[in-house]
């Protein structure tokens, strides 16, 4: 799964919703992502639920940052 690439000052975000493993991927600015980081909750429209975060994942490999949102 390709999970996040940068561009500009954008980011592409994965969120996992860990109980059926749906993904849903969303490209944030940093506003939304400095948001997203402080909080302990997210609405998640594909999901159509109000989900607590549970883990994220970063990495940087190849100038990419990575980011993955484990949702419960």
């Amino acid at each position: 799964m390709s999970i996040v690439s940068s561009q500009g000052d954008s980011i592409t975000v994965v969120f996992v919703y860990q109980k059926n493993e749906q993904t849903e991927e969303l490209t944030l600015h940093s506003a939304q992502l400095l948001a997203l980081l402080n909080s302990k909750q997210v609405w998640i429209e594909a999901f159509h639920a109000n989900l607590k975060v549970e883990n994220t994942v970063w990495s940087y490999a190849n100038g990419k940052v990575s980011l993955q949102v484990y949702l419960k």
